[in-house]
């Protein structure tokens, strides 16, 4: 995809969104912003490749809807985002393009003043990869191992990226239909590991701007303070999920398979009840399989140390503690487990198996850990049934994406 297409797409979705924002509500707002941050430097090549800061700009398109579940959170906008950022080092890490729906919760409303909470994912499309370095140096040798590792962009493996975002903003009135709009928060890009290598970019912005409210209505934010919202069923529920994907070996793992896609399975169980109108907190089972952990890990990155094609190394089960939000037919949270079986766990580091506990210290950059987290999003298509994605993560580190279907009862 070049770049002119991709450029065509985001300005064709932000008409649609804008056209969808006009026909649904007429409390809708226009949101420009510039964006100044940096890259966290949480890996050693990283901090070789990260030179200056990031820069660029944010187009946005909000409403607002007084109905259902939008009741439970004060009325929070809806919006579609559009961001072009500079990651500072043009020739390895290039610049980035994202769209993104997302959500903006009130916390603080006083009038027009507002402090809220932002929260939203999406697609990105990075212009440098590390296939791109690859193929500049396949001319000098075609070992993966050869690699200048410290100069290439082993934080992004593939063009097309999810797009996370996260953080609070305010917005102070200017006049009836302008205000000014702060925000600080944290964006990420990567591909779940779909493509490899994918330690991702994880970056902190601060974003300064203008909000344009076409109809802006003084009497609407009092007028919404007396609708009345019934209390939703505390009802305990129930569900299961079955999920798939597709990951790739560390390219400095070496080894039998580099360079292969395998495949990742899991079944997760889970035991929710509702302590508000818009939370419910449960706790669940994790099932896994990842294909990766087989025959010939070992010889570069020296993370784990398989000599053997045996099930068990592929297979982990563990507990998790999971916080949703509930709008509608919609949830979404995070869920945080502890591994309770983890074979892997006694094959790292790389010198010589072991014997570890449920619980044990350990270098995140080095072993996968005893802990791990879920981004969770699931929507229902009917009454039981429901589709599901999820981001699986051990602290910074994305594992992989998994697409599901569930049941709910």
């Amino acid at each position: 995809m070049n770049l002119k297409k991709t450029l065509r797409i985001f300005f064709l979705s932000l008409f649609l969104a804008h056209t969808a924002a006009a026909q649904n509500s007429e409390n809708y707002t226009f949101k420009g912003e510039f964006i100044y941050g940096t890259i966290i430097k949480h890996t050693d090549h990283l901090k070789n490749i990260v030179k200056g800061p990031v820069m660029g700009g944010e187009v946005a398109v909000e409403w607002q809807s007084a109905d259902g579940w939008h009741r439970y959170f004060n009325y929070p906008y809806l919006g579609v985002g559009a961001a072009y950022l500079n990651l500072g080092n043009p020739d390895t890490l290039g610049n980035a393009l994202a769209i993104y729906p997302y959500i903006n919760f009130p916390i603080v409303r006083t009038g027009r003043f507002s402090v809220n909470f932002k929260a939203g994912a999406g697609l990105s499309y990075v212009t440098k990869t590390f296939a791109d370095f690859r193929e500049n140096v396949m001319r000098v040798s075609s070992d993966p191992l050869f690699l200048d590792y410290k100069k290439s962009n082993a934080a992004i493996g593939s063009p097309l990226n999810v797009y996370f975002a996260a953080g609070f903003n305010a917005d102070v009135p200017l006049s009836d239909n302008l205000s000014f709009t702060a925000e600080y928060g944290w964006n990420h890009i990567s591909n779940g590991m779909i493509k490899a290598p994918n330690s991702g970019i994880n970056m902190l912005n601060a974003f300064i701007g203008l909000k344009y409210t076409p109809n802006f209505d003084a009497r609407r934010n009092e007028y919404l303070r007396y609708f009345y919202a019934p209390d939703l069923p505390r009802d305990i529920t129930c569900e299961i999920t079955v999920s798939g994907g597709l990951r790739q070996r560390y390219m400095r793992d070496g080894g039998e398979g580099y360079g292969k896609t395998f495949p990742i399975a899991s079944l997760a169980a889970g035991v929710y009840k509702p302590l508000t109108n818009f939370y419910r907190m449960g706790i669940g089972g994790d099932f896994f399989y990842d294909g990766v952990y087989t025959t010939g890990l070992s010889s570069g990155y020296k993370r784990e140390y398989i000599t053997v094609n045996e099930l068990k190394n592929k297979l982990r089960f563990g507990i998790s503690w999971q916080n949703e939000l509930i709008m509608g037919r919609f949830t979404a949270g995070i869920h945080a487990g502890v591994y309770l079986f983890n074979p892997v766990k006694n094959l790292e580091p790389f010198e010589s198996p072991s014997n570890k506990g449920i619980i044990y210290s350990y270098d995140p950059e080095k072993e996968v850990g005893w802990f791990y987290t879920r981004v969770s999003g699931k929507y229902l298509l009917t009454k039981h049934i429901y589709a599901s994605i999820g981001l699986k993560t051990h602290l910074q580190k994305a594992e992989f994406i998994e697409w599901g279907l569930g049941y709910r009862f």
